[in-house]
């Protein structure tokens, strides 16, 4: 099983990204899928993953 790390604070995720149950789209613009990650994040690439906290943070 693959693990993910937040791009912000650098903790390992250990539930499954929004994301992988959320809108996924191909961005043209920078040749790369992206992901949902909730109201707080929008769409990340899938190599910027952050976790809910970090996300929480933006929001602010």
């Amino acid at each position: 099983m693959e693990t993910y790390r937040c791009t912000g604070c650098g903790k390992i995720m250990e539930t499954i990204p929004q994301c992988c149950a959320q809108d996924m789209v191909y961005n043209e613009d920078k040749n790369q899928l992206e992901c949902y990650m909730g109201d707080n994040c929008g769409y990340l690439s899938l190599s910027e993953l952050k976790c809910e906290e970090c996300c929480k943070k933006l929001k602010q």
